[in-house]
């Protein structure tokens, strides 16, 4: 006959998953969302409000969030470093994000940027990446990679640098 608490070892079985999916988050670039935010977060903003705390920002959108985001420095230069803020909104219904990741592609060029961007939850929702670089001008599409429980989904925003 076992003994000991059921509610104990499911506690512990869904802290040892919780932690495996940040452990495997963290090794593919993913921010994820627990860091930043009590076990307990009030509902994120609405998605017809997201971005307002982003003035000057741009907006990607997917099936089920909005992503609003803004370059730091807000023209962002060809060969040099840069930053994005950026806030993720659910739609109407869905689940809150867990996990986040940005890139940026050239996909006229077949390539992405050469350096690999951190990404770290700053508050509710809301991230920091840094180290993003265009290193040439034209035409590149910022990559938002968004995942709730097992789906993923990605935001794109196509924009021209010059």
């Amino acid at each position: 006959m076992r003994t000991g608490c059921t509610h104990s070892r499911k506690t512990r079985a869904k802290a040892a998953v919780a932690a495996a999916v940040t452990a495997a988050a963290t090794a593919f670039g993913w921010a994820s969302a627990a860091a930043a935010q009590p076990a307990a977060a009030p509902a994120a903003k609405a998605a017809g409000d997201c971005g307002t705390g982003l003035p000057g920002g741009s907006r990607a959108t997917s099936a089920n969030y909005t992503i609003a985001w803004r370059a730091d420095p807000q023209k962002i230069p060809v060969g040099r470093h840069f930053a994005v803020d950026l806030l993720v909104c659910p739609k109407t219904g869905s689940a809150v994000a867990t996990a986040v990741a940005i890139d940026a592609r050239m996909p006229s060029h077949g390539h992405g940027m050469n350096y690999k961007p951190t990404l770290k939850p700053v508050g509710e929702n809301r991230y920091r990446a840094e180290g993003l670089m265009f290193h040439m001008p034209g035409q590149w599409e910022m990559v938002f990679d968004l995942r709730a429980g097992d789906t993923v989904e990605r935001a794109t925003q196509v924009m021209m640098v010059r």
